[in-house]
């Protein structure tokens, strides 16, 4: 490797960042368009209260289609409400997400009585504030199935007819909370 390899990766390096910082400058006076979500059949997990009720209230301002699960029936129920009043179309589940099997049987049941989820936005999820020796096994072990494996679940469930059909998008929302609370249980 010669001298000048180290002095091209810079220039490669500096010309790329000024491109970045440029092209982030223009997008702040020259938004993207956003796309469209009306009619699109969005899958919501853990849509009975926090960030997943405010996903589906706004999927529903956008006129898209709903399909919202959580293990808490009264919530699911009332966001499915929320959401109808402003002229979603909705169906409400009560999905246990640690549990595979449930998270599979709902998914077919969906694709064979509603249709093709375009959207899915996996936002089920659990924390424990205790530290690591004050958490109970089965906590963990929740923790684990409801914010890792879930995930995995419901993706498997939808990505082939995503593919198959060549459009689609899954989200993924991760707390910053659950990131602060791990680190504290490790940290202590």
């Amino acid at each position: 490797r010669n001298a000048m390899n180290p002095l091209l990766d810079l220039l490669l390096f500096l010309a790329t960042l000024t491109y970045s910082y440029l092209e982030a400058f223009v997008k702040l006076f020259v938004p993207a368009k956003r796309k469209s979500v009306t009619g699109e059949l969005v899958l919501i997990t853990g849509a009975g209260h926090g960030v997943g009720r405010a996903t589906a209230l706004e999927f529903a301002k956008r006129q898209s289609r709903l399909v919202l699960w959580d293990i808490n029936k009264h919530g699911v129920e009332d966001t499915a409400a929320e959401c109808e009043r402003l002229g979603a179309t909705v169906q409400a589940f009560v999905v246990d997400c640690s549990k595979r099997e449930e998270i599979y049987s709902a998914a077919e049941k969906v694709k064979k009585e509603i249709g093709d989820v375009s959207i899915l936005v996996n936002n089920a999820g659990v924390i424990t504030a205790a530290d690591l020796l004050s958490t109970q096994d089965h906590q963990i072990e929740r923790m684990f199935e409801v914010n890792i494996l879930a995930h995995m679940w419901t993706t498997r469930a939808f990505l082939p007819t995503m593919m198959n059909n060549n459009r689609g998008h899954i989200v993924t929302v991760a707390s910053a909370a659950g990131h602060f609370v791990t680190s504290f249980m490790v940290a202590y």
